[in-house]
């Protein structure tokens, strides 16, 4: 059975976010349909948009959302605390970091840690 004109301009994606108040919402993962044009920014806001449609707000105190969280839209690049991994079957490291903008491929996993543990030099969050 062929694909209708939707579902050919659409890409898979799965998300995993390690941050304990959103981790209560999605425990395990998030699994999206996006646009085949999709990058990571476009994974992270369709992650906000399932977050307000079932909690009304972002669960994180002092924070807009799980972008204003991650990245610096000033200097269009994340935060150094962010730690960011995509990959999919065939391609086990995609540049995410280096490239938040490029178009990901259909079937990409995403694990993103807002506030890792080990790093060193936190950087403080601007407003969005």
């Amino acid at each position: 059975m062929g694909l209708s004109g939707e579902e050919k301009n659409t890409k898979k994606a799965i998300v995993v976010v390690r941050q304990p108040e959103i981790n209560r919402m999605f425990p395990n993962k998030l699994e999206l349909l996006l646009e085949d044009k999709a990058c990571v920014l476009d994974v992270i806001i369709a992650v906000d948009k399932e977050i307000k449609r079932r909690c009304g707000k972002f669960p994180v105190n002092d924070f807009e959302s799980l972008l204003h969280m991650t990245y610096h839209s000033r200097e269009e690049r994340f935060y150094r605390q962010v730690g960011i991994q995509a990959h999919t079957k065939s391609q086990s490291f995609i540049g995410v970091r280096e490239n938040p903008k490029m178009i990901l491929p259909n079937d990409v996993a995403l694990i993103l840690i807002p506030e890792g543990g080990c790093v060193t030099g936190w950087e403080k969050i601007v407003d969005a």
